[in-house]
């Protein structure tokens, strides 16, 4: 499942082309979060060779992708401004939603 400018910004409340870049650099920056914290490889659509852990882009992964967009966006800084704490974690919501993709790789 494609994740679209339009949608991102939709998400972040943003009605202008201004940060279109740096939206873009988010979307990379989330789904490499989101597969780090999976160990999972992210794909729009499945491809014929895909690695083990590959994972489509499901509604609820995509879900939380724009919600991680949108935390970096609100808080670029690296600092949650309305927690007054860094953002070394990702965010609860988000986690919950991507825990159940976690891969775990047992044996060869």
């Amino acid at each position: 499942m494609e994740i679209t400018l339009d949608e991102i910004k939709l998400q972040c409340r943003i009605d202008n082309d201004e940060e279109d870049d740096l939206l873009s650099a988010y979307l990379v920056a989330a789904k490499a979060m989101v597969e780090n914290h999976t160990n999972r490889v992210l794909f729009n659509t499945l491809p014929e060779e895909k690695p083990i852990n590959a994972q489509e882009i499901t509604g609820d992964l995509k879900i939380a992708i724009l919600m991680l967009i949108a935390y970096l966006y609100e808080n670029r800084g690296g600092w949650n401004e309305g927690q007054g704490v860094t953002n070394f974690d990702l965010p609860p919501t988000v986690k919950a939603i991507i825990e159940r993709y976690r891969f775990i790789c047992v044996g060869n």
